[in-house]
C-alpha cells in the first residue's frame, strides 16, 4: 500500500498544473475550515461516508502509521508530490496530537521526494525547521482567495483570516523556502475586478515564485450553499470564466508573476 497516488489536478485535460509529475498525498476525508465553496465536498457522495454538513467532520485513513511505513518512498525519489488534493494537509485535527503532516513530510523528504505543500493553515509554521532543512525540495503554497475579511469571514468561517496566510508565507520565505500562491476559488460578485487588484498589490510585496487561480464553479452543493447561507448568488459559465480569466493574466503581467490562470468551462488553460 501507498500514501503516495496519481491526482487529477495536473492532467492535460484540467491544466491545473500544480505538479509536474500528477502525484498526491491524501490521508483524511472531509475538512474543517468549513468553506462553502468548497470543491471536494462532492465525495460526500462518492464514498458515502458523510457524518453531516460538509466542513463539520473529517476521517483520517485508518491504520495511518503503517501506511507510512509502508509507502515505498525511495521510489518517487526526485518527483514532486501534492500535499495534498482533497482536504488541506494541516487541519489542527491532523497536526495534533501525532503531527500526521510532519511525520508523512519526514518520511517522504528523507527518502528524496519533493514536495509542494498547499494549505490553508498556519500550523505549517510548526515545520519550518523540518522544511528548512530540505528547502530544495519543497513548495509551500497557500490558498487565498481575497483580503476582503468580511467576505473571507462569510466563505471561510473557520479559517485563519487571509491576512495571516500571508505572514506565514513571508516568514517562509525569509527562511529560504520557495513560496506561490492560489486565488482559488476568485467569487466573480461585487467589485471582485478590485479584490483581485488589491490582492495582487499585496503580492507584490510577498514577490512569490508562483500565482495560480481559477474562478468559483460547481461542485456537489457549494453553489448553493453560498447563495442559501450567505446571499451570494453566482451562477458561472464560460463567458463569466473568460472574463475573469482575462483579467487575472493581465494582472500576472503587470504585476510580472509567473502563474497561470485555471479555466474550468474553455479549453483555454492559461500562459
Amino acid at each position: 500500500m501507498s500514501l503516495i497516488t496519481k491526482s487529477n489536478l495536473c492532467l492535460a485535460k484540467s491544466g491545473k498544473n500544480l505538479t509536474e509529475d500528477c502525484l498526491a498525498v491524501n490521508f483524511a476525508i472531509g475538512c474543517t475550515h468549513g468553506c462553502l465553496f468548497c470543491y471536494v465536498q462532492r465525495i460526500d457522495k462518492l464514498w458515502g461516508r458523510a457524518k453531516g454538513k460538509w466542513g463539520e467532520y473529517l476521517f483520517v485513513k485508518p491504520g495511518l502509521e503503517r501506511l507510512i511505513a509502508e509507502t515505498p518512498w525511495r521510489r518517487y525519489a526526485g518527483k514532486e508530490v501534492l500535499m495534498s488534493s482533497i482536504h488541506d494537509p494541516y487541519l489542527p485535527e491532523l497536526y495534533y496530537p501525532h503531527r500526521w503532516p510532519r511525520r508523512i513530510l519526514e518520511a517522504g523528504l528523507g527518502a528524496g521526494v519533493r514536495f509542494r505543500i498547499l494549505t490553508r493553515s498556519l500550523l505549517v509554521r510548526q515545520d519550518f525547521d523540518l522544511l528548512m532543512r530540505h528547502r530544495e525540495r519543497v513548495f509551500l503554497m497557500m490558498s487565498i482567495p481575497t483580503l476582503d475579511v468580511e467576505l473571507t469571514r462569510l466563505t471561510e468561517p473557520r479559517a485563519p483570516p487571509p491576512l495571516l496566510r500571508f505572514k506565514v508565507l513571508a516568514e517562509a520565505r525569509e527562511f529560504g523556502l520557495r513560496v506561490g500562491v492560489v486565488v482559488a476559488p476568485i467569487i466573480p460578485a461585487g467589485d471582485w475586478r478590485k479584490r483581485l487588484e488589491e490582492l495582487f498589490a499585496t503580492l507584490s510585496g510577498l514577490r512569490p515564485a508562483a500565482v495560480y487561480g481559477e474562478m468559483l464553479h460547481a461542485r456537489g452543493e457549494n453553489l448553493e450553499r453560498l447563495c442559501r447561507e450567505v446571499n451570494i448568488c453566482v451562477r458561472p459559465g464560460k463567458l463569466l470564466d473568460e472574463e475573469v480569466g482575462s483579467y487575472f493574466e493581465r494582472l500576472l503581467l503587470e504585476h510580472g508573476f509567473h502563474g497561470a490562470y485555471w479555466y474550468e468551462y474553455s479549453r483555454r488553460h492559461g500562459r
